[in-house]
């Protein structure tokens, strides 16, 4: 079995299981601003899509500090995306303060360090099953 299997298993909960986080968090019926946070995850998809064709043969060879840079990419990702929001909220931005503005960052840059350590051990297990290699 190829990798195919695995990346459209990934691609598949990455979208449905963070849209389902994000709803849980909104309003009922979520607003109309909503449809940029759908934006964000598809990019995001996107972007795990891609990497996860440079890191599920890395998985499968088990090179070394595999862990380490899968962890560093989704830290450095986290620290991406909560600038970026920032940025796109400039305004708002300036008013809140630095402190809120570290909180921020710091807050959904641990989220996706934490993530990265979920997607590094849920594809161990999937390459595991799915990719014949001998682990």
């Amino acid at each position: 079995m190829d990798n195919m299997k695995v990346i459209k298993i990934n691609t598949i909960l990455f979208f449905v299981g963070w849209t389902f986080i994000m709803l849980l968090g909104a309003d009922f019926p979520p607003p109309f601003g909503f449809i940029w946070l759908i934006l964000l995850i598809l990019i995001l998809d996107l972007i795990q899509y891609k990497y996860l064709h440079f890191f599920l043969p890395q998985l499968a060879k088990r090179k070394k500090h595999l862990f380490g840079i899968n962890l560093a990419f989704f830290t450095i990702g986290g620290i991406v995306v909560s600038i970026f929001t920032l940025g796109i909220t400039y305004k708002a931005t300036i008013e809140m303060g630095m402190s809120n503005i570290i909180i921020w960052i710091a807050v959904v840059t641990i989220v996706a360090a934490i993530y990265g350590i979920c997607f590094w051990f849920f594809n161990f297990l999937l390459t595991k099953k799915y990719i014949n290699t001998s682990f």
